[in-house]
């Protein structure tokens, strides 16, 4: 079976696409979509939104297109206490629903505790786990690159396992 998981966001959306046959999990691709504010004040707040939006879309349908999974998991977002969170909110909402297919969602705490078992895990904690448990996944580790950057990968490893232990993936892959 061909899965992919994705951690969307407004500035680093990861999508990880996994083999998955039986126990055995192997990560094939992994691409973060990052999007910046334009530093132009002379363009739209607005237009410069739906640009970013537009990349979000762009680059998340052609991984999707280019894996063809058989299932799609994500994590969705759990609220907001400020207006800049709230558009970010409403982002993600919008390009998990813009996909090609329903996702199986999941949410933030299922996902730390799918991984590192308890709901108040660090980011450091998040990364150690997913780069010990797929290696073989496209991690950039250079001396000026540290593993640190790469959460937002190690987040979608961690979608896909969250989204593994609900009922709802139980019972579509008893059905099939």
């Amino acid at each position: 079976m061909k899965a992919v998981a994705i951690d969307p966001s407004l500035s680093n959306t990861c999508l990880t696409a996994f083999d998955v046959s039986g126990d055995r999990i192997i990560v094939i691709d992994s691409v973060t979509i990052t999007t910046e504010k334009n530093p132009n004040k002379k363009i739209r707040a607005s237009s410069d939104l739906i640009e970013r939006c537009v990349d979000l879309y762009r680059g998340s349908k052609q991984f999707i297109e280019r894996y063809v999974p058989d299932i799609i998991f994500a994590e969705t977002p759990s609220g907001s206490q400020s207006a800049s969170g709230m558009k970010n909110y409403g982002v993600s909402c919008f390009l998990l629903a813009s996909l090609p297919d329903r996702c199986l969602e999941v949410t933030p705490h299922e996902v730390k505790m799918a991984s590192v078992g308890k709901k108040n895990a660090s980011k450091k904690e998040m990364i150690e786990w997913a780069y010990e448990k797929h290696p073989e996944a496209p991690w950039l580790i250079r001396n000026d690159f540290p593993l640190m950057k790469q959460e937002h990968m190690a987040d979608s490893i961690a979608v896909m396992y969250a989204g593994m232990r609900t009922k709802e993936f139980e019972w579509l892959t008893k059905i099939k």
